[in-house]
């Protein structure tokens, strides 16, 4: 099931928002803007479309050695130890 988010007039757009985040597309054609603390480099989606782990790695704004998981459905974060500046990431 896809994340059910506010009506796109209550949505925050990408340019409203300042820092580090995770935009996520709605089924209404809309956007969602998840913040996110520190540089991320890569997503994956598992396969149920209710939780995005989205790499620390290495970006122009520096780099985090972890993962943060992400609650798609209620924009909810957990930031987790994940080696030395993660670069991709799959969801098996």
């Amino acid at each position: 099931m896809a994340p059910s988010w506010p009506s796109a007039r209550a949505r925050s757009t990408p340019s409203e928002d300042e820092g580090p985040s995770l935009t996520v597309r709605t089924e209404d054609d809309g956007e969602k803007v998840i913040p996110l603390e520190g540089p991320h480099e890569d997503v994956a989606v598992a396969a149920d479309e209710r939780t995005a782990y989205v790499t620390g790695g290495f970006t122009r704004d520096g780099y985090w050695n972890g993962i943060t998981v992400v609650d798609l459905t209620d924009g909810g974060t957990r930031r987790l130890p994940a080696g030395e500046r993660p670069l991709g990431i799959v969801v098996l």
